[in-house]
């Protein structure tokens, strides 16, 4: 079930504030802006593609869809539906279908479970299957992830990183979810082996219908297999589009330079770079209107307030509004008429 829009997933003005500073005696806490009020919306059967640097506040958006972190403001809409509802059934059933796979293949294993405890765990907590339903599944997971079923009897220091990380997306899998949310997936492990488990995701999206919010520094990654992305700075959403589009024709001087800063699909190929000036400012005391103000070549026009504009289909980014006649911005020679 979607919603009306035909989204699975949608955040909307989403925030989350971590309090620092102060005491017990004197208070005066001050907040760490780390999301500041994004909206995103991902259909069912696509991959959503999140990036930024690293502070920007792509993981924690991860952690309040997964409700690893409790959102200060806003709204996640998962099937039409508030997934921040506190009723049991509802949450029971919005943990099962929301599944992530981790960073770290090394770390997001518990070393002392063997292969077939790590899968069965969430069988054995959300279903009423028996031992031997349960085992048979184990089986039939670890076959569609690469691996072998005598293998669910190893413990996880038995394989290599890329097996690990089936291991992973086979636990991801168990409960046959609706949502993977996939925290840099492929950046801890070699290069030979990234395409192999970005082409086993991919396919196995195809055969299950899987929709995927991607979360990632390398950039080919994100452009290999995602759909749609968006680009986050200091804690805002500062441009989104289909990813062909917004790698085309990013419009965003912070996109530009993030795409301008990735290496070149062959050596020989001409890129345009645009190299930031400034220090990028801090999110405990962020700029109160545009997030981009220290790194504006020219200061005075970005003390306006952010608006999105839309610069083309399905593509908008945010703009300092009444800088550059009506789309906003002094630093903007590439928004399209």
């Amino acid at each position: 079930m979607t919603s009306e829009n035909g989204a699975l997933l949608e955040l909307k003005n989403l925030k989350k504030h971590f309090p620092v500073g102060g005491n017990f005696l004197t208070g005066g806490h001050e907040y760490l802006k780390a999301v500041d009020g994004i909206n995103l919306t991902i259909e069912e059967g696509t991959t959503y593609g999140l990036v930024g640097e690293s502070g920007c506040g792509k993981s924690t958006t991860a952690k309040m869809i997964l409700q690893l972190e409790v959102p200060t403001d806003g709204e996640i809409i998962f099937e039409g539906r508030n997934a921040l509802d506190k009723k049991g059934s509802s949450q029971k059933d919005y943990k099962s279908k929301v599944q992530a796979v981790f960073q770290d293949p090394w770390a997001s294993l518990n070393p002392r479970m063997r292969v077939e405890g790590i899968i069965s765990e969430p069988l054995q907590v959300n279903t009423n299957l028996t031992k031997g339903e349960v085992k048979s599944k184990v089986g039939e997971i670890l076959e569609q992830v690469g691996l072998h079923p005598y293998q669910a009897g190893l413990y996880p220091h038995e394989f290599s990183g890329g097996q690990r990380q089936r291991i992973g997306v086979a636990r991801a899998l168990a409960l046959n979810p609706k949502l993977i949310v996939l925290d840099e997936p492929v950046s801890a492990l070699d290069v030979s082996i990234r395409a192999q488990i970005m082409n086993l995701l991919m396919d196995l999206q195809k055969e299950y219908g899987l929709t995927y919010l991607l979360i990632a520094h390398h950039l080919a990654t994100v452009r290999y297999m995602c759909d749609k992305m968006g680009v986050m700075y200091l804690g805002k959403m500062v441009e989104t589009a289909d990813t062909d589009d917004l790698f085309d024709n990013p419009t965003h001087p912070y996109t530009q330079a993030l795409i301008g800063a990735a290496l070149p699909y062959h050596p020989d190929s001409d890129k345009e770079e645009n190299i930031l000036q400034g220090e990028v400012p801090s999110p405990i005391n962020p700029p109160s209107c545009c997030s981009y103000e220290q790194l504006c070549p020219d200061p005075e026009n970005s003390e306006q307030i952010i608006e999105y504009k839309e610069v083309g289909p399905n593509h908008s980014v945010a703009i300092a509004g009444g800088c550059y006649e009506q789309y906003g911005c002094h630093y903007f020679p590439r928004v399209r008429q």
